[in-house]
This record gives structure tokens, C-alpha cells and sequence, in this order.
């Protein structure tokens, strides 16, 4: 069985973590919740034309999160608002760990009915659990264009045109600013059309150095930028499995992106300027970025940090001439694994909490929900007292870029493409000179990662 990039797993664990806690918007755990009382037999929220099981079935369904997490998060976030129509489902939740990885379970023969994962299926494949439910869609006439089409279409290609599960939540990046910083400079603050070449003459007039404090205008995840397109190419060509970095696509996407971090003349701080946790701690700690890319959890994040500051939100935006380029999602899919046995009962489960009336209630909680005509804009974070007044709009962005297939080298890949990023934009090397040589360095890698 091949062995797999661990840091992969990590980093998306965390990122997918962050894009989607929901924690401190509903009832503990704990709490009784009331079964929704929907006779068996009728329509069901989601164009399912029957219930796949009687509402007081009993079941238990074993969950394995290729997360992080544990069972009272898994409860609170997902597991209530599905036994509040299947009271008598109980859940078993595994996580990776000290011999709980995906291989480990499936060598004791555990029995795995849920796997929650990201779009890399690769670690499922591998195992022997990637399933097909289209059997279970079309006995149930469940309708998938409900959900955002790049969630469908990448899950599809990269399940080899199966349909392994559902998407239950996607979450992207958007731009926060801080009103205080451009009420000092006299700027005017960001609106809902502005590109990114406008977010960059903005950024150049809010950096200065003043009463001793580097003020800078810019700052955010080079990832969101980098992947950021209408249809990203993949980091590592599946047929050769060589690293695809010095091409001319990445010399394109360089020549544009280099200016938004070019406003400072301090070019030591450029690593923490790309970097997603650095840049936002400058942003809500320092106080000294006006403007940052971050996760569209801010509903979550504002009150759970208490941001010391008059701030507000404005749309992930795109370059002049590529109106339809946007960040690419994070999506969180349900799977239904290969050895269930409890298939119908899973898929009961994972229908019901991407239900229109589950998914508005936690579009109330400010969760970006994976689908696509529900009309929940206007409640999105409408229970979150600090988000009123906020223009919450701005949470989801214009357009989703197509998602980049993120294999077993995605990651390693992906280090070397930041690294030269960071090498060019601080000033050390050219742009050809960085990607030529983080292409060689990702071929190195792979070849290390295809020998383990």
C-alpha cells in the first residue's frame, strides 16, 4: 500500500478546522433536541422523493473525520442537527491518531459507514473504501445540482466519475480591512467592485512608516492567490508525476501577484506578509495591516478573538480582465464508505444535514453553506450579534475558482511554488530563477515521497 505525504493531511486538517468551526453558535452537546417529526413516505428536504428510512429507526454509524477533531465536536457542529429528525442514530467518531489512522482502522476491520474528507480522496482510494452512491441518488431522485457545481464536478473527476458522497460545507477567503487604520490616512474605505489592481493603489496609500510604526496596507495567504483562478492547474502532472512550476502560467500569475506584496521596503517581512497566520495576527493583534486576506469564518473567529477594532469586510476580488476568477472553495465531504452496512442509514444522515432548513440555520451561524440556490445571503450571520452591521455579503465570494486536483504531491509541491513566491517577492531571486529552481526542488521531493 503506497504511504502518503502526512503533512497533507495536517495542513488541510487544520485550514478545513479553521474554515469551518462553528463552536459557540449553538447548544452544548448535551443539550435534548427534538426530532423534527416528518412522516416516512413524503417529500424531505433536498428533492428526495421518500425518506431512505423511518425517522425512528435505530442505528449506530461509525464516522472516521481524516480530520482533526473528536466526537463532542462532531456532536455539536454536525451530529445534533441530524438526530434531530433520526432521534434513535447513534455515532461513533474516530479521528486520526496514535493508532487510529485510516490504515490502522481498516486493519482491525472496523467497520467505517462515514468518512468526512477533504477533495483528497487519494487516502480513501488507497484503502479500498471510495464508494459509489449514485444508486442511492437515483432511487432517491436526489438532486445534486443543489449544490455549488466545482464542489460536484472535482469530487466526480477525482472519484473517477463516481459519486462517493456529498458536499456538506464550503467555506473560501474573502478580504477584511480595518475601518481605523483608513479613517487615520484619510483613505476611503473598500467597496464591493473594486479589483485587485484598485485593492493595490489602495494598500500603497495606507503603508507608511509613522511615529515609529511600519503601517502596511497589504497583507494575506499567498495560497488563496496562487490557486485563485478560473481553472488552476495541478502542481504535479498526473501522467509524468513530475512537478509543473516553471511554466508560463506561474510566471503570469507571479508578474501580477509580486505587486501586492511589493509595497514595503522592509523586504524581511515578506514571509509573514504571504503567511496566512502571521498576516492575520499583524492584522487583529498588531494592528499595523489595514487590509488582509483571510477564511470566510469571521463570524466565528470576531467574536471567539473579541477584534479590538472597527472593522468590516469586502468581496475576494479579481484582476482586471478576469472577471469570473475567484478563490477556490474548501469543501468538507460526506462519504459513504465501501464497507458500510448502514448505507441507507448514512445516506439518510448526510441528506438530512445538507437539508435548505439545516443549512439556513447554520447560514445564521455564518457558515457558508455548499449550496447554491437557497437564497441565504441576506440571513447569513443574521444570529451573530457582532456581525450586524457588517457587510456580510462579502462572506461569499462573486465566483469560486475550479479546484486544482490535490493529489498525494500536492503539498510538497506547493512549499516549493511558496518558497520561490516569498524568494522573489523578497528581492533574493528573479522570477524564472525561483520557479525554476522550486520546480527542481518539488521533482526532488516527489521522488523522495514516491520511495518511502
Amino acid at each position: 500500500m503506497r504511504k502518503r505525504n502526512k503533512a497533507w493531511i495536517g495542513t488541510t486538517a487544520a485550514a478545513t478546522a479553521a474554515f469551518l468551526l462553528l463552536a459557540g453558535c449553538g447548544k452544548s452537546g448535551g443539550d435534548a433536541v427534538q426530532p423534527e417529526k416528518t412522516p416516512e413516505g413524503t417529500k424531505a428536504p433536498g428533492s428526495v422523493k421518500a425518506e431512505p428510512v423511518d425517522p425512528n429507526k435505530v442505528a449506530e454509524l461509525t464516522v472516521y473525520s481524516m480530520l482533526s477533531g473528536n466526537y463532542e465536536g462532531f456532536m455539536e457542529s454536525e451530529g445534533k442537527y441530524i438526530q434531530r429528525k433520526y432521534p434513535n442514530f447513534k455515532f461513533k467518531f474516530i479521528a486520526p491518531g496514535p493508532g487510529t489512522s485510516l490504515n490502522d482502522v481498516v486493519t482491525s476491520k472496523t467497520p467505517i459507514d462515514i468518512i468526512i474528507s477533504t477533495p483528497d480522496l487519494q487516502p480513501i482510494i488507497d484503502v479500498g473504501l471510495l464508494s459509489d452512491i449514485s444508486d442511492l441518488v437515483g432511487k432517491y431522485n436526489y438532486d445534486l445540482n443543489r449544490f455549488i457545481p466545482v464542489t460536484i464536478d472535482m469530487m466526480k473527476q477525482i472519484a473517477g466519475g463516481k459519486v462517493p458522497g456529498l458536499p456538506v460545507r464550503v467555506s473560501s477567503y474573502t478580504l477584511y480591512y480595518n475601518k481605523d487604520l483608513f479613517d487615520k490616512f484619510g483613505v476611503p474605505y473598500l467597496n464591493d467592485k473594486m479589483t485587485w489592481e484598485d485593492i493595490l493603489e489602495t494598500a500603497r496609500r495606507l503603508t507608511r512608516v509613522e511615529g515609529g510604526v511600519q503601517y502596511i496596507g497589504f497583507a494575506g495567504d499567498i495560497i488563496s492567490l496562487l490557486d485563485m483562478n478560473e481553472r488552476a492547474p495541478q502542481y504535479v502532472d498526473p501522467k509524468t508525476v513530475k512537478a509543473t512550476l516553471n511554466t508560463d502560467y506561474w510566471k503570469r500569475i507571479f508578474d501580477r501577484t509580486l505587486p501586492l506584496y511589493d509595497i514595503v521596503s522592509d523586504k524581511t517581512l515578506v514571509p509573514k506578509l504571504t503567511n496566512l497566520t502571521q498576516s492575520r495576527s499583524m492584522f487583529t493583534k498588531d494592528k499595523n495591516v489595514a487590509i488582509v486576506i483571510g477564511v470566510n469564518d469571521a463570524g466565528t473567529r470576531a467574536v471567539a478573538e473579541k477584534w479590538d477594532m472597527n472593522w468590516d469586510i469586502a468581496p475576494f476580488p479579481s484582476f482586471k480582465g478576469s472577471p469570473k476568477e475567484g478563490p477556490q472553495p474548501s469543501t468538507r465531504y460526506y462519504l459513504i464508505s465501501s464497507g458500510s452496512k448502514h448505507r441507507e442509514e448514512a445516506f439518510a444522515a448526510i441528506t438530512h444535514f445538507v437539508s435548505d432548513d439545516i443549512q439556513k440555520e447554520l447560514v445564521a451561524a455564518a457558515a457558508t453553506p455548499p449550496l447554491q440556490k437557497i437564497g441565504y445571503i441576506d440571513s447569513l450571520g443574521s444570529g451573530i450579534p457582532e456581525l450586524k452591521g457588517k457587510n456580510v455579503k462579502a462572506l461569499v465570494p462573486p465566483n469560486y475558482g475550479e479546484m486544482n486536483v490535490k493529489d498525494q504531491y500536492y503539498i510538497a509541491a506547493r512549499a516549493e511554488l511558496i518558497a520561490s513566491f516569498n524568494q522573489a517577492a523578497g528581492g533574493q531571486k528573479d522570477v524564472n530563477t525561483a520557479l525554476r529552481e522550486a520546480e527542481e526542488r518539488a521533482n526532488k521531493k516527489i521522488e523522495e515521497l514516491k520511495n518511502k
